[in-house]
């Protein structure tokens, strides 16, 4: 049988620096204060770095949630509601009682055809995109 030594847990040397994808408490990366062209020799690897490095920083991930909303306005006996989303609209207005899909809310303001007709209104409320301002002005009184 083979002789083994015990160790304390401090003797031991720590053979990889990261912890669960994450770098230890006072790690210094390689490339910290170099420029790019000391750590990254290759000129045409560096260019296809910092393109797509100026492509992440336009608008952010355009997947995340909220990213895509569309402002919409919701008009019904004359009066005139704000929303930042239909998503938002629906909720707002099911919490008031009011049965209403967003789907059916984008549906009105895209003017998109569902079972052969165009929709008009969703929830009693006639729908249209903030933008989309010589549409909804003539309703309001």
């Amino acid at each position: 049988m083979e002789a083994f030594e015990l160790y304390e847990i401090s003797d031991l040397k720590v053979k990889n620096e990261r912890n669960h994808g994450r770098f230890r408490k006072g790690h210094i990366p390689f490339n910290k204060g170099r420029p790019m062209v000391e750590w990254m020799p290759d000129e045409e690897k560096r260019k296809r770095v910092i393109e797509c490095l100026k492509l992440g920083r336009k608008k952010g991930n355009k997947n995340l949630p909220g990213n895509n909303r569309i402002p919409i306005v919701g008009i019904k006996e004359g009066k005139i509601t704000f929303f930042r989303s239909a998503s938002e609209a629906a909720k707002i207005l099911k919490a008031k009682g009011i049965r209403i899909n967003e789907r059916n809310i984008r549906c009105v303001c895209n003017e998109e055809m569902k079972n052969g007709y165009v929709r008009k209104h969703a929830g009693g409320y006639q729908w249209f995109n903030e933008k989309d301002y010589e549409k909804w002005k003539d309703l309001i009184l």
